[in-house]
């Protein structure tokens, strides 16, 4: 119960003497002001003050007021209180009824995109996007300042020519003039055919509406509002003469054009009320800050005077910079004060930026510290993991299922086909495995293609079968765009298609039980009236960019369990107080930040049309940054030198900030203590759940006898010749890095293709033409040029439609045809071929320690002194001295495997116009080639079964193609680490 009985409520004339303008000062708790301010005022209505208004900058500040409020209360003895309507203007106007239809910002789009069918040169010279956000940002600019283009087009000529001080009669001045007239009456028409209206046109009508009904708000109360717009001023002004409103501003009040409180002001000129002078004695510090940007006299007359007034600097121990050197410093320094904050017992801290970056890695490592935050400001809805599983998915379709997008799909972890995600990765990574390994860039039938030709034998098909209903499911959940791929849709076409692809692919459920799942959803349910009517029709390229806008424009904010720290832009920070304050970011590129232009009128026509200029725009950031720099008792500013070795530029502000106190003091306001704690390494943050990191030296493994290899391949001997850590990384740990796919066709991929077409020529490949039988003559070599011409068309053909490089590659092929036969018919003189493609094994022993030598050759000849192998190269090949020294084992590896004698082992090089028999060892020069390898293959198995060491070399040339370098860690071999 209240001390006293229920009175009558407070008549309007018990109001009258109280101002209508309330002023406090910077350092004020302004939403702390009001409290005491309403409840005062209306102390004879407690507790029941809900038939009052409370109009709050943004709705974050809501639940603070009513605390403050309800704390307020309790001391005058009231348990319990009911609040005052409290939140923003804008939801308080959307309760008004006026009769119109407004829209959302994704309607308006929809409709102007619609209403500018019969525009299509505008939209091909501007874009269709850049040319919708720039008319609608005009058009609520016209309608916020009542400034709607004139009665006719000669008027609004007029006007436009008064702006440029141009001579009406030019033709670009009366071009600009008919253009945004045309646009603003077709709008319009558009809109009053259809029964909507205008979001501005809306938001006036609302205005007056409650201008008009004073009764239903009670007394009015609005607080931190420095951005009126003219119809906001008129409706304000005669509420405020009435007696019927109370507005509450934070700051002072200044003559100066330049200085932060020139917003102040300029809300004074539009509300038609004298400025008032002063809100009261001012502090050391706050006669600091605003000395700062005052601009008479000059500045060193100013500061000169200041540090004789004050001679110790107002600042010191209240305001510090940091000016980082880099990204990460900056990013660890935000860190750190934080924590060195909390460690001190402050908790409410708000870091305050408009560089999203920089908050993203601030957060991050904060988190790491176990420091959570509340991000008020969110993020887009696009850079969550929901809608980055929508964007890939419409890149599958769109790209036909382009290898990155699509493998990216199937990792997400909402991709699941109705069945458990655990059960699906496995087969995700097999399908992985074949894509790279065989170099397909897209397109379901070619991974088909490729599946399929790799499983000859009923086994083979079973194990690939699973990766074949996964194709199916992909093909069946794309069957809904089947016809909207081509042509133009209306919107609600797409966003079917979309929803019932994503529960094909049993998306929809799992991005349901997901918080911005959920969200992006609801982007997709085609409900509001714009997109219901005939509306625009999309083709598959707008549509794409359609979603993407409305992903970026939806934030999403995760559920808050934070510790009282914030991360504010400038426009959330309004009516907060902290105990330490963060001001991060502070370049010129942030703050104030690029001013985005407009491709309709220059500031002399703004000017003459009433509307804002770039100056006017910067009046508001400029009067939050003077109002954060007394919103709590420890403040620091940060900015960074440079980004990646790029030269930044401090903000305008901060400058003159630093500055000033310099020409003061003599010093800078660096934070010593904060660089100093910087550069101490005692201050990084580890997981001490983890050992530390070994020392950086030259690894050198020994194999226990568990881990010889018992099978040695061709290329893992080169491997253990070139580098003995590279051999122990692939051969014996097992590790093989991922294949790249290439978007072209390269040589690699063209020899590969290459070795299949002659595989298929001399021996015989499933599914391909082939082999050819007996030799090449003059009568029969047009059928043999034919044969590989048309196994030339099937081979490289599966990815001729997909990559226009292939085809060059083809016609490669087809010229070199003619050459190979000649090499052919020249070599059937003395020798026949054998086998093709085939693999061989041979079982070597040294002491008790056994090797399974395995290898598959290109070529096997037969002539009268014995077997000739032979390598096909179409790329770098070893000289024979290099082979001869025991560099380079592939050829009397291969003549190890032989089953019969060899006779001779060669290169055969394949150069565009003829083949070349290169490092080729024959006879007694091949016996004695094969006995030293045989020498020194027994002596590396003797040093591997005792334990030998696999030193990494660090050889450059090996290094230069070797995929294991991260692991041994080259780059830190010459790191003294305990320097």
């Amino acid at each position: 119960m209240p001390p006293s009985g229920r009175t009558s409520p407070t008549s309007s004339s018990t109001l009258s003497a109280e101002p209508a303008v309330v002023l406090v000062s910077y350092g004020s708790d302004p939403l702390d002001s009001l409290a005491a301010l309403v409840l005062e005022r209306h102390r004879r209505e407690l507790p029941d003050l809900s038939r009052h208004t409370v109009l709050l900058p943004h709705g974050a500040t809501v639940t603070r007021f009513r605390r403050l409020l309800l704390a307020h209360v309790e001391d005058r003895g009231y348990g319990a209180l009911l609040a005052p309507w409290c939140g923003p203007l804008d939801a308080w106007l959307q309760q008004s009824d006026t009769g119109l239809a407004p829209l959302d910002d994704t309607e308006r789009e929809l409709m102007l995109l619609e209403a500018l069918a019969r525009h299509g040169a505008l939209k091909e010279r501007f874009g269709t996007w850049a040319l919708i956000d720039a008319l609608l940002a005009l058009f609520d600019e016209l309608n916020a300042h009542r400034r709607l283009p004139a009665a006719d087009c000669a008027e609004l000529t007029a006007l436009l020519a008064a702006g440029y001080a141009a001579d009406p009669a030019l033709e670009p001045l009366r071009r600009e003039a008919e253009l945004v007239y045309t646009l603003w009456n077709g709008w319009n028409a558009h809109l009053a055919a259809r029964g909507f209206s205008d979001t501005g046109l809306h938001r006036l009508a609302a205005l007056a509406r409650r201008r008009d009904r004073p009764a239903e708000a009670g007394h009015i109360y609005m607080v931190g509002t420095v951005d009126l717009t003219p119809p906001e001023a008129d409706w304000l002004r005669r509420l405020l003469t009435e007696k019927r409103a109370t507005l509450i501003l934070q700051g002072d009040t200044r003559a100066a054009e330049d200085h932060p409180d020139a917003a102040l002001n300029r809300c004074f000129r539009l509300l038609d009320l004298p400025v008032p002078t002063k809100t009261g004695p001012e502090d050391a510090y706050t006669q600091f800050i605003d000395e700062i940007y005052l601009t008479h006299p000059d500045m060193t007359r100013r500061a000169r005077a200041l540090a004789a007034a004050h001679a110790e600097s107002p600042a010191a121990g209240r305001l510090h910079v940091h000016p980082a050197a880099d990204f990460e410093q900056e990013a660890r320094a935000v860190e750190l004060a934080v924590r060195r904050w909390r460690a001190a017992g402050l908790r409410e801290i708000g870091i305050v930026t408009h560089d999203r970056k920089l908050a993203r890695r601030a957060r991050a490592l904060l988190e790491r510290a176990n420091v959570r935050l509340h991000d008020a400001a969110g993020w887009a809805l696009s850079t969550t993991s929901a809608a980055t599983v929508i964007v890939r998915w419409l890149e599958c379709i769109a790209q036909d299922f382009a290898h990155g997008p699509l493998l990216d799909f199937l990792k997400s972890p909402f991709t699941a086909f109705g069945s458990d995600r655990a059960a699906l990765d496995p087969l995700v990574h097999a399908f992985e495995r074949h894509v790279r390994a065989h170099n397909v860039s897209g397109g379901l039938d070619r991974y088909r293609r490729v599946l399929e030709a790799r499983a000859p034998d009923e086994e083979a098909r079973r194990r690939i079968e699973p990766l074949l209903r996964l194709l199916d499911r992909l093909r069946a959940a794309a069957g809904p765009f089947d016809r909207l791929r081509r042509g133009a849709h209306p919107l609600p076409r797409y966003l079917d298609a979309l929803r019932r692809s994503l529960e094909l692919a049993g998306l929809t459920e799992a991005l349901g039980a997901d918080a911005a799942g959920a969200q992006v959803l609801a982007v997709l349910r085609p409900h509001r009236r714009a997109l219901t009517t005939r509306g625009a029709r999309f083709a598959w390229p707008e549509f794409e960019r359609w979603l993407q806008r409305e992903l970026e424009r939806a934030r999403f904010h995760p559920p808050f369990a934070g510790d009282g720290i914030e991360l504010l832009g400038l426009a959330e920070s309004r009516c907060r107080t902290f105990d330490a304050l963060v001001l991060a970011g502070c370049n010129r590129e942030h703050l104030p930040g690029p001013l985005a232009g407009s491709p309709f009128f220059n500031d002399g026509v703004r000017t003459q049309l009433g509307l804002r200029t770039r100056r006017d725009r910067q009046l508001v950031p400029l009067h939050d940054f003077r109002r954060l720099l007394e919103a709590a008792p420890r403040i620091l500013i940060t900015w960074r030198r440079s980004e990646r070795g790029e030269p930044l530029v401090p903000s305008p502000w901060t400058e003159r900030l630093v500055a000033f106190h310099r020409l003061a003091y003599g010093r800078a306001l660096d934070d010593v203590e904060l660089a100093a704690l910087l550069a101490s390494p005692e201050t990084e943050l580890f997981r001490r759940d983890t050992p530390p990191p070994p020392v950086a030296v030259r690894p050198a493994p020994a194999l226990p006898a568990a881990r010889l290899p018992a099978i040695l391949t061709a290329s893992a001997h080169q491997q253990l010749l070139d580098c003995p850590y590279q051999f122990f990384a692939a051969a014996v740990l097992g590790l093989k890095p991922l294949e790249t796919v290439r978007e072209e066709l390269e040589k690699p991929d063209y020899g590969r293709l290459v070795h299949r077409i002659l595989q298929a020529f001399h021996a015989g490949l499933a599914g391909l033409p082939g082999p050819w039988r007996g030799t090449i003559t003059a009568e029969n070599r047009a059928a043999a040029e034919d044969l590989l011409r048309e196994l030339g068309r099937q081979v490289f053909g599966y990815d001729k439609d997909r990559r226009f490089s292939t085809r060059g590659w083809q016609y490669r092929w087809e010229r070199f045809v003619p050459a190979y036969l000649d090499w052919q018919q020249e070599r059937e003189r003395a020798w026949r071929t054998q086998t093709a493609e085939r693999s061989f094994e041979r079982a070597v022993a040294a002491g008790r320690y056994t090797l399974m030598l395995r290898g598959r050759l290109d070529r096997i000849d037969r002539g009268p002194d014995g077997l000739a192998i032979l390598d096909y190269k179409t790329g770098a090949i070893p000289e024979p001295e290099e082979v001869a020294a025991g560099e380079y084992g592939q050829l009397p590896f291969y003549a190890l495997l032989a089953p019969e004698r060899v006779h001779e082992v060669a290169y055969a090089a394949f150069r565009p116009d003829a083949v070349e028999m290169k490092t080729r060892f024959a006879g007694e020069a091949l016996a004695a080639l094969v006995r030293s390898f045989e020498e020194r293959l027994h002596a590396l198995m003797h040093a591997l079964s005792r334990g030998a060491r696999l030193p990494a070399w660090g050889d450059a040339h090996t290094c230069r193609y070797c995929r294991f370098e991260g692991l041994c860690r080259k780059e830190m071999w010459d790191v003294d680490v305990g320097s």
